[in-house]
């Protein structure tokens, strides 16, 4: 299916041809096994089935199981992830005290060190999503980047140890501290875009309902990972030291990787197909450079007055051009993210800091400053459920238009409540002594955040995911953690550069927000939703209703993915005839092909004789049709590029 120039996905059609479009109102289901039998040899796609999918070996993936139990190579996946989970968010979790009270750091020194080690662990997401998608494959890219993160762990512990980086804080040495962040960022990066991927790879055409739970289970595992490590970890740094307090999650990380490789002969490994991001920067890319040659005066632009994006077509897939066109769209959604995650992440250390000015005591216990961040883990757990029985699907039963978007614009409004809380909590800290406002007072702040998370980040990485085709989501995925990267990155250059006092500081993110939340709701008032779903079931255009067996049996949802598949041999057919490629030589990857605009269509004239010859075939078949149509086939005009 293609997308118009805004990338909305456009009504079927079949080729790229003439003004007049082609009738289908006499097409009917009996088409159906006519156009299989011809599509099916082309497409090379068993009737009914989803394409071949090979091993890291060059072996056919036999997907075995049934519908109602989690593949065996799952438990190791999921244990795994527990384990990994805990010891990032356990160290995470007193990073920010190490820095000011063992090192001897300021409070901006530590939060720009910390800020900066978060970006640099989303950052080199990119690196890992590219080694497992294009040269490593998954579990391999997994099990490398744990080995390099627990080392990391090794040196922050070395670096803990009293006396071996210095005698008092001020006066260490910070190399075992640079260099550990950076191996942990490194090694986190590398695994954080590739494990979900790899617990999806173990699920079969035939488990669609199981994998749609997994990753609710999956988010689960990560939260009660948080949880546990952000309690347990400091209280053994208060008890034991901040050299057994890392050195706890590193000998984790060592069970972690002994678990994951255990279940090395359960698991599913695909065979690396190509990095995506690869072959999107090449387009975006391509589309840039044509875009700027189309000034020249002599540069023939007939074939190209839709999207810029368009220009790549003569270079790549048709298709994947026009995937990449609704990802663009989608990415537009990410613009306001960062400065959410600027915010949100400041929960690990500006807000910590300020925990350490409060009274920390609750009754008799005097608690670590850091407790308190355990309560966005539980927090979320707790009411990711009741936010969906008790708020989304009552609001749908009435008829309230509740939308992705509006409830990231809702959750992007609640941040900026939460930092102006936090503002008016630090005004009463400044109003009196050091420590004698209770450290209850910050839990509003903390409950409205993980409010807010659950609107924002939940809410639209599944939006996102239901908008990109299936090839594009783990672009997706690596742009959603791009957005963590760049909001940590500008937190580390404004409290680096800009010094501000703890309440002018929350006053500043807190404007930002309030700026990028009017930001997204304009952006949200423009977005078009396209229409189809990319997911492997197939979506009836105009309609929420995903076709399922009992429609294929009747001929709905199977009359669409005829369609479907028509225009994709057709565009892939003009793409050969673009490269001049013979049809026994041709394939679907293009990211290696030639170049060029020079070598577009030979003649217009040439793809009309194509739809001419393509409209007898279909006149043909109609002919031979009953009456009956399909909801589907019904007077479906044909759209051009």
């Amino acid at each position: 299916m293609g997308m118009d120039e805004d990338g909305i996905l456009a009504k079927p059609r079949l080729i790229a041809g003439d003004a007049t479009p082609i009738s289908l109102e006499k097409t009917s289901v009996s088409l159906e096994k006519q156009f299989d039998q011809k599509l099916n040899s082309s497409l090379e796609i068993p009737n009914g089935s989803h394409p071949t999918v090979y091993d890291e070996d060059g072996n056919e993936i036999k997907y075995g199981g049934d519908e109602k139990h989690f593949p065996p190579s799952i438990k190791f996946i999921m244990g795994n992830e527990i384990i990994e989970r805990y010891s990032f968010y356990g160290l995470k979790s007193i990073l920010n005290n190490y820095m000011i009270h063992y090192m001897g750091y300021t409070d901006t020194t530590a939060a720009s060190i910390y800020h900066g080690f978060n970006a640099g662990a989303y950052f080199t997401t990119l690196l890992g999503a590219y080694l497992a998608d294009g040269k490593l494959g998954k579990y391999k890219t997994i099990l490398y980047f744990s080995i390099i993160y627990c080392i990391g762990g090794v040196f922050l512990a070395i670096s803990a140890i009293p006396g071996v980086t210095g005698p008092e804080p001020g006066n260490r040495s910070p190399w075992g501290l640079i260099l550990g962040l950076l191996l942990i960022a490194l090694g986190t990066g590398g695994i954080k875009p590739v494990i979900s991927a790899f617990c999806g790879d173990q699920f079969g055409p035939h488990q669609a309902k199981l994998l749609a739970n997994i990753f609710q289970v999956f988010y689960w595992c990560v939260n009660l990972g948080s949880a546990f490590s952000t309690i347990i970890t400091p209280i053994v740094r208060t008890n034991l030291g901040y050299w057994v307090a890392f050195l706890i999650p590193s000998c984790l990380l060592v069970v972690s990787i002994s678990v994951f490789v255990f279940g090395n002969k359960t698991y599913i490994k695909k065979k690396p197909t190509g990095s995506v991001l690869l072959t999107s920067a090449r387009i975006i890319k391509t589309g840039i450079s044509e875009k700027i040659k189309s000034k020249k005066p002599d540069y023939d632009d007939q074939l190209y007055q839709g999207h810029w994006l368009d220009r790549s077509k003569g270079k790549f897939d048709p298709i994947t051009v026009d995937q990449m066109k609704n990802v663009l769209k989608v990415l537009l959604i990410f613009l306001p993210l960062p400065i959410f995650w600027a915010l949100y992440d400041q929960g690990g250390s500006i807000w910590i800091d300020q925990a350490n000015l409060m009274d920390r005591k609750i009754g008799s216990v005097t608690i670590d400053s850091e407790i308190l961040t355990a309560l966005n883990p539980i927090l979320i757990m707790i009411f990711v459920p009741i936010f969906e029985y008790c708020l989304y699907r009552p609001l749908a039963k009435k008829g309230v238009n509740f939308s992705p978007l509006r409830r990231m614009s809702v959750g992007m409004f609640l941040t900026f409540v939460s930092f102006m809380v936090s503002m008016f909590v630090q005004f009463a800290i400044d109003a009196k002594p050091p420590g004698t406002v209770n450290i209850g007072l910050q839990i509003p702040q903390i409950v409205i955040m993980a409010f807010a998370e659950i609107l924002i980040s939940i809410t639209g990485l599944e939006f996102a995911y239901s908008q990109s085709p299936p090839q594009m989501k783990s672009l997706i995925m690596s742009m959603w953690l791009i957005t963590v990267s760049i909001g940590n990155l500008f937190d580390t250059f404004v409290i680096a550069l800009i010094k501000l006092t703890f309440w002018q500081s929350y006053l500043f993110f807190s404007c930002c927000m309030f700026g990028f939340f009017v930001l997204f709701v304009f952006i949200s008032l423009k977005y078009k939703p396209i229409e189809i779903n990319y997911n492997d079931p197939i979506t009836h255009p105009n309609s929420n209703h995903t076709a399922g067996d009992d429609d294929y049996q009747n001929g709905e949802g199977k009359d669409q993915q005829i369609y479907d598949q028509i225009q994709q041999q057709q565009d892939h057919d003009d793409y050969n005839k673009t490269r001049n490629i013979p049809d026994n030589e041709s394939d679907h990857s293009s990211s290696s092909r030639g170049s060029g605009h020079s070598e577009g269509y030979q003649s217009i004239a040439e793809k009309n004789k194509d739809q001419e010859e393509l409209q007898k075939e279909i006149d043909e078949l109609s002919s031979n049709s009953d009456e009956s149509t399909s909801p589907i086939f019904k007077s479906v005009p044909l759209n051009k590029d």
